[in-house]
């Protein structure tokens, strides 16, 4: 369906926020990645790979010898990484957790690889990525570091590496890389990654639900094959109806957990608002009846399971409210979320 070589628009979107808070004119940086101001405003918006290393090479001239990976690795928000963190988040163990990340990652980089290797009593997170990214090293420095504050996060600050590996020289004070990895850095390894007690492995990762974990999976598991699936396949190919292309885009963003909304569901269409508006009016339908209706269908899926509380089902598909949820519900059947679960159980 997708040029292999795409990323989400969030992941740019990140990198041009915390270059513009070192200085970096906004103009200059969207010249140089060759975004369109308005696709940084859908975070799920499908942008060129490219984009990424261009901003890097013009960080690494503006900003020559500073450690910009590790300092972006701080100032990084979670959200970024989007339904693949979330996977992460409700894992019970990190061991389950980094399974999926590393089966999922792709959906965020195309050429990140995450594998993990047990040596007796120490556990390796290796990290692979493709040369052009590798000779940038910077790049590489992010990805380390952020992975090992994720892992931190998530074991509510329990588990620090042992040590971090990296295949090129060092390039930084020594200090550095210890503040921003909580671990001794080695350099001109033999791979790059994390160096974990092999114990941290089982540790339960704090407040982790793994009902959400394997709804996210699933939704995660779709995604993957829709990046895959042919152009001909594909549901949000532009041979199919624009009302079918319109619940697809708000089902893709639900499925991330973004906010759902006509403007940006729009750009993701290549059109402006109002030309969507007009289109679905010819239609006979309106953005708001699609919304409705993706939220009814997988409404009527999740309510039959019963390991899902309604609260998070309202979460998931967009409610700000469970109570706006079950008046859309009653809408939808005549009757609560409740009494549907109970009847379909019978």
């Amino acid at each position: 369906m997708f040029d292999g070589d795409v990323v989400f628009a969030s992941i740019p979107a990140a990198l041009i926020a915390f270059a513009s808070s070192r200085g970096v004119p906004r103009d200059d940086l969207l010249r140089a990645a060759g975004i369109a101001p308005e696709a940084l405003d859908a975070p799920d918006e499908l942008v060129p790979y490219g984009s990424l290393l261009s901003l890097w090479e013009l960080l690494l001239q503006r900003f020559p010898g500073e450690p910009l990976g590790l300092q972006y690795s701080r100032w990084i928000p979670v959200s970024v990484v989007g339904i693949v963190g979330h996977v992460l988040r409700h894992s019970e163990t990190l061991r389950q957790g980094v399974a999926v990340y590393g089966r999922f990652c792709s959906l965020m980089d195309p050429y990140l690889r995450i594998t993990l290797e047990e040596h007796g009593d120490v556990v390796h997170l290796a990290l692979e990525h493709e040369p052009r990214v590798v000779a940038l090293a910077e790049p590489i420095e992010l990805m380390i570091a952020t992975l090992a504050r994720f892992i931190a996060l998530y074991l509510d600050g329990s588990a620090r590496p042992i040590e971090a590996m990296f295949r090129h020289p060092r390039r930084h004070p020594p200090s550095l890389y210890e503040e921003a990895l909580c671990a001794p850095a080695r350099f001109e390894a033999g791979a790059t990654g994390l160096v974990y007690d092999a114990r941290v492995l089982d540790a339960p990762v704090v407040g982790a639900d793994p009902l959400v974990r394997d709804y996210l999976v699933r939704q995660a598991e779709h995604l993957l094959a829709t990046r895959a699936a042919p152009a001909s396949a594909a549901p949000l190919g532009s041979a199919a109806p624009l009302d079918a292309r319109v619940r697809a885009r708000i089902d893709e963003r639900l499925d991330r957990g973004d906010v759902v909304d006509q403007d940006g569901i729009a750009r993701t269409l290549g059109m402006s608002t109002r030309s969507l508006q007009r289109a679905l009016k010819d239609l006979g339908t309106s953005f708001t009846a699609q919304l409705d209706e993706v939220r009814r269908s997988k409404a009527l899926d999740l309510v039959r399971r019963r390991d899902l509380a309604l609260q998070e089902i309202a979460f998931l598909l967009g409610y700000g409210e469970p109570r706006h949820f079950y008046r859309s519900f009653r809408r939808w059947t005549g009757t609560t979320p409740g009494e549907y679960r109970r009847t379909c159980a019978r």
